[in-house]
């Protein structure tokens, strides 16, 4: 999925952006994806009247809105009916599943509240949520706790490492390798993009119940099921042996801990994999990196060096590590001695 940034937006509306504007016109997007106008008026021409109806929007609203959208650039209009222009059709619609739509929006809304207190997140030292009076969300819990938000929330991320995916899958070689474990895998994408490129290869993924179901039905509609199975564990208590690569990607490992499990549990030359956006050597982060350590009031952030040091640290040999998307490192490193390959050189 590529990204949409506002420099992917016609030059007449980046002329007239300024820092206030720019907040303005994210928080119009936002909710137009939460509204789902985009998908709505994908193939159609309707009337203001008629979005207004379909979105719940009434009156001179769903029209001040939409005059909004089309001042920058995400709308079309022609005589009184409004459609979308090339660019929303391909950001909003086709490189974006309805579980992006749908929980990413709302992701996205928790993140504008979140930064509308930042100033006091800084000087008092206490989460958003403490001081806006809110509980604050846990992503293993409501998963645990509603099946339907978990079916949406991983196949949301089923479609956003998809590009991660096949980076991975182009960069790593398991030529040497015949099986495994997907530690905290989610949807199962990434091994299923490794799968379809070794076609000698077995594939596990680890997950909590909820997710472990989800991943089963998507390994099944991919036709892998007889390559690829799942595991209910909690990879940060015990990881299971048996296979000769134990792989972490967007898993949030923490500590090295979790990396001692895999240590553990690998073979002599078993490969040990990391896959996830890391800061660079001079701490330049992703944004929404700060976010996440505010809103959880906590500082876990590593960058590429320290996670190829702790790999060491914890006894792997012959560690190495590449940029393969966007900010998304992946880094490997073998148990012993054994000359087996991990990094492609391609």
């Amino acid at each position: 999925m590529s990204e949409f940034t506002l420099d992917k937006l016609p030059e007449k509306v980046l002329a007239r952006i300024d820092l206030q504007q720019a907040f303005m016109i994210s928080r119009c997007v936002v909710a137009a994806e939460k509204l789902q106008v985009f998908r709505k008026l994908h193939g159609r021409k309707l009337s203001a009247a008629t979005i207004g109806r379909k979105i719940g929007v009434r009156g001179w609203r769903a029209e001040a809105f939409l005059a909004a959208l089309v001042s920058i650039g995400l709308l079309k209009k022609t005589g009184k009916l409004y459609s979308n222009t090339a660019l929303a059709d391909k950001y909003y619609v086709r490189e974006r599943s309805i579980f992006w739509t749908r929980l990413f929006s709302d992701e996205c809304c928790r993140e504008y509240r979140a930064f509308s207190v930042l100033e006091e997140m800084l000087t008092t030292e206490r989460s958003y949520a403490s001081i806006l009076g809110i509980k604050s969300g846990n992503y293993i819990k409501e998963m645990k706790r509603n099946s339907q938000w978990a079916h949406d929330f991983t196949h949301m991320l089923y479609y956003y490492h998809l590009p991660h995916a096949k980076a991975l899958a182009d960069n790593l070689d398991l030529s040497d390798y015949s099986s495994v474990l997907d530690a905290g895998g989610g949807s199962g994408v990434m091994s299923i993009a490794l799968l379809r490129r070794y076609k000698h290869l077995q594939a596990c993924v680890l997950e909590i119940e909820p997710v472990a179901n989800v991943a089963k039905k998507i390994i099944r509609r991919e036709k892998l099921q007889g390559r690829i199975d799942t595991m209910v564990g909690d990879m940060k208590e015990h990881i299971p042996g048996g296979y000769d690569v134990i792989m972490f990607c967007d898993a949030e490992i923490g500590g090295g801990s979790t990396l001692k499990l895999a240590y553990e549990s690998l073979p002599e030359g078993g490969l040990v994999v990391l896959c996830e956006d890391y800061s660079t050597d001079d701490w330049t982060v992703p944004l929404y990196r700060l976010m996440w350590q505010l809103r959880s009031n906590s500082f876990w952030l590593k960058n590429k060096n320290q996670m190829v040091t702790m790999l060491r640290d914890c006894g792997f040999k012959a560690v190495r590590s590449r940029r393969i998307y966007g900010d998304t490192w992946l880094i490997t490193g073998r148990k012993g001695n054994a000359r087996k390959r991990g990094l492609s050189k391609t």
